[in-house]
């Protein structure tokens, strides 16, 4: 039985984490991120949607249907993850602000893999560098790769008012299109140009012990992917979700998605038309699996060059996205569509093609990829690996345990504290018969 902890949102366990690294050859870490990835792909359930590559992958390991982000919005959920911090010990909730200025002396997850001998490189979005934001040079063995380079050498191609029509930034009047059924060549598109280097990278890093991070920045608005990727999918058969909120919902817990607001042709105010909300669908399907083959490249790039059998791959989507839900749009709520986000994690000596219930968060990667890699944890992580999942999936590793009597705000978790052992068991024993109690009612 799932043993819940009430008034924290946690479940309990009391597994005792083991390295099956062992003596095993040091694996190699690829590391993909997906930005705006919500959970609507085939191998989570959406039989609809063509996604191939991202099913080989769910297929090569195990899919946690119940994982969250810290917080849905770029900058925090990266952020949270890459220092294994929750945005709550950083103090950074939005996403100008750089980490290392609250917390500057914080072992990031790539650069604990560089202290420990990894080469360690990035290509794409992997910490969020808009907005005034900038990378954690701290965190890579070589510069951050810049894909403006190959971008600057493409031939401008414009069509009336409407210009960037080369590549997946097409506007009008200095407003970017917010879908665009592109006819431009796929090597075009910013996520080709990304995923071509780390196909180039990982022959190049072969014979080496590399932590590669690749980020997508699709499916991120603007929705731009080539015809063959819109053709995968008949318009006739999106579904357009009711525009209905929650019964008694707050207003405060949905927003007017300014994020989309700021796209050609969106209302400034209001919900959408159903034939807008049609084709910001349909783009966004067809983004998502112009991503998915990306994804295939990098597999594929690992079994050509013998690295399959070595190399734990994990994938993850920063946080969900709505596709007018409730009538709304993109992240940046606590709803279920926003928080809930894709984590696949394939570990070549491990068991494949599974999926688990157990609750995950994104701030419990960074302790999973050192118990998997033999990696001694830094003193500061805030989440739980994730390994006892891996071997059982039927297993829980969520605890979380606060005292609220001094304070308002609580942020050390107390679970891995000797002198709350006890406590721990007692309202895991009070949970046990409360569920058996619920169970015999009905």
């Amino acid at each position: 039985m799932n043993k819940i902890l009430l008034g924290i949102i946690s479940l309990l366990v009391g597994s005792t984490i083991t390295v099956t690294a062992g003596d095993r050859k040091r694996p190699n870490v690829l590391f993909i991120a997906v930005d705006d990835l919500r959970t609507e792909i085939n191998c989570f359930g959406a039989k609809y949607m063509h996604t191939p590559n991202l099913d080989r992958l769910a297929k090569m390991g195990m899919l946690f249907e119940r994982a969250y982000c810290q917080q849905a919005i770029c900058a925090p959920s990266r952020n949270s993850l890459l220092t294994g911090l929750r945005p709550d010990a950083i103090g950074i909730y939005d996403i100008q602000t750089f980490f290392r200025k609250k917390v500057p002396d914080v072992i990031t997850l790539p650069q604990h893999f560089k202290n420990n001998g990894y080469h360690t490189e990035a290509m794409g979005k992997i910490y969020h560098t808009g907005h005034g934001n900038s990378d954690d040079r701290l965190s890579w063995s070589i510069p951050k790769w810049n894909q403006n380079e190959e971008i600057n050498k493409l031939t401008k191609i414009s069509r009336g008012d409407t210009i960037g029509l080369e590549r997946d930034f097409p506007s009008i009047n200095n407003k970017r299109l917010p879908w665009y059924c592109s006819n431009a060549p796929e090597e075009n598109m910013t996520d080709a140009m990304i995923a071509n280097h780390a196909v180039k990278k990982i022959e190049e890093l072969k014979d080496s012990l590399f932590f590669l991070a690749v980020g997508f920045l699709k499916p991120h608005l603007p929705f731009v992917a080539q015809k063959k990727y819109w053709d995968l999918y008949d318009p006739k058969d999106i579904r357009i979700p009711k525009q209905k909120v929650p019964r008694r919902m707050p207003e405060l817990a949905l927003h007017q998605f300014g994020e989309l607001r700021k796209y050609y042709g969106i209302p400034a105010v209001g919900t959408l038309d159903n034939q807008t909300s049609r084709n910001l669908i349909h783009g966004y399907y067809a983004a998502v699996s112009m991503i998915d083959s990306q994804v295939g490249k990098l597999l594929n790039a690992l079994e050509k060059n013998g690295l399959a059998k070595n190399t734990i791959i994990v994938l993850w989507g920063d946080h969900g996205w709505k596709l007018g839900d409730y009538g709304s749009w993109c992240k940046q709520t606590n709803f279920e569509m926003d928080t809930n986000a894709p984590l696949i994690i394939s570990v070549p000596w491990m068991q494949k093609g599974l999926k688990t219930n157990s609750l995950a968060e994104f701030v419990d990667i960074y302790p999973t990829l050192c118990d998997l890699t033999a990696l001694e944890k830094p003193k500061h992580l805030e989440g739980q690996s994730l390994l006892p999942i891996l071997e059982n999936p039927k297993e829980v590793v969520a605890v979380e345990l606060y005292d609220l009597s001094k304070t308002k705000v609580a942020k050390v978790n107390l679970t891995g504290m000797k002198k709350f052992a006890k406590k721990l068991d007692e309202l895991n024993q009070l949970m046990d018969e409360e569920l058996f109690r619920l169970n015999t009612k009905f």
